[in-house]
């Protein structure tokens, strides 16, 4: 979300995470990334518990091999996206 120029912190401790994963692997990175760029440009938002409630309202990410009609957004600033699984967090 940084390269997208949303930085905000991330509290969540423990099993707090659970929610957020779950999220990710039904909605999408990109569909939570985007939500929280619209979000953020109405609001100063400090904290990622924010956009929580409004990631759950976003639809399910199609099924892998199916086209995502989505638009996938691009790094800034020379920046690349390093996903979950690259990092080593999943």
């Amino acid at each position: 979300m940084s390269a997208s120029g949303v930085d905000v912190s991330w509290p969540f401790k423990g099993d707090a995470w659970a929610p957020v994963i779950t999220l990710i692997e039904t909605v999408g990175i990109d569909a939570m990334v985007s939500y929280a760029v619209r979000a953020s440009a109405r609001t100063a938002v400090f904290s990622a518990r924010y956009f929580v409630a409004g990631w759950t309202e976003l639809p399910p990410k199609p099924p892998e091999g199916t086209p995502d009609h989505r638009p996938r957004l691009r790094a800034v600033g020379g920046q690349h996206y390093i996903s979950p699984e690259e990092r080593g967090i999943f």
